[in-house]
């Protein structure tokens, strides 16, 4: 369970979380300039609070009152970034490995075949079509084992005919991991489509919440 209490002054409006994820998929939605990816990366420790309180499964990694912030690789957080940031002067492999321990490398591969890449393992990211370098960016966040998995809009880029086929390919990744996943996105449809739980965030506050099941699946609209 990842448990957040935050604030943030930003400077247009301050910024306040306040909210859970327990082995699910969580949806924070809104509009662009809302706060969602500023909270991704307090969480994964890129940014620091103004205030607050962050726990991951029992274990304090950021408090203001205990002058506690852990460091990103001490956070056990997996992030997929909406440009995916893979290195380009490194191959497929390479952008794994990098990620891990020089014990855990010899992970690289099952990673590698896990999402489909063998092949590729080769190829800098430029030779790879966009599915593939959303694939490798998944790949690496979770070659490192996270308890936490962040997905800042990661299906963006794609077009709508591969988007659809990745759709897919994550929700079956998610009920075999069975873990925690906060994801990005201004799209309702996506929202609907991939989240157990909805937080409609509008400058900073999350205004309503909603679970799947009350939402309109395939209502179509962004």
């Amino acid at each position: 369970m990842i448990r957040v209490a935050i604030s943030k002054r930003l400077p247009h409006f301050e910024l306040r979380a306040d909210f859970e994820v327990d082995r699910s998929t969580v949806i924070l939605w809104g509009e662009s300039g809302a706060g969602k990816t500023t909270i991704l990366d307090c969480i994964s420790g890129l940014r620091r609070p103004d205030r607050g309180r962050i726990e991951l499964e029992g274990k304090t990694v950021f408090s203001s009152e205990a002058d506690i912030d852990l460091p990103p690789r001490e956070r056990g957080v997996g992030y997929v970034f909406q440009d995916y940031a893979l290195f380009p002067h490194l191959s497929a492999e390479e952008n794994i490995a990098v990620a891990l321990g020089r014990e855990g490398r010899k992970t690289t591969g099952e990673f590698l075949e896990r999402f489909g890449l063998w092949k590729q393992r080769k190829r800098r990211p430029e030779l790879l079509s966009g599915g593939e370098r959303q694939r490798l960016a998944l790949a690496r966040a979770l070659a490192i084992r996270p308890r936490l998995l962040l997905l800042d809009e990661p299906f963006s880029a794609l077009d709508s005919g591969t988007r659809e086929e990745t759709y897919r390919e994550f929700l079956a990744l998610r009920e075999d991991l069975g873990m925690s996943v906060l994801l990005v996105t201004h799209s309702r449809r996506e929202a609907e489509r991939l989240g157990h739980r909805i937080l409609e965030l509008k400058d900073g506050v999350v205004s309503s919440e909603w679970c799947r099941e009350a939402c309109c699946i395939g209502s179509g609209e962004d």
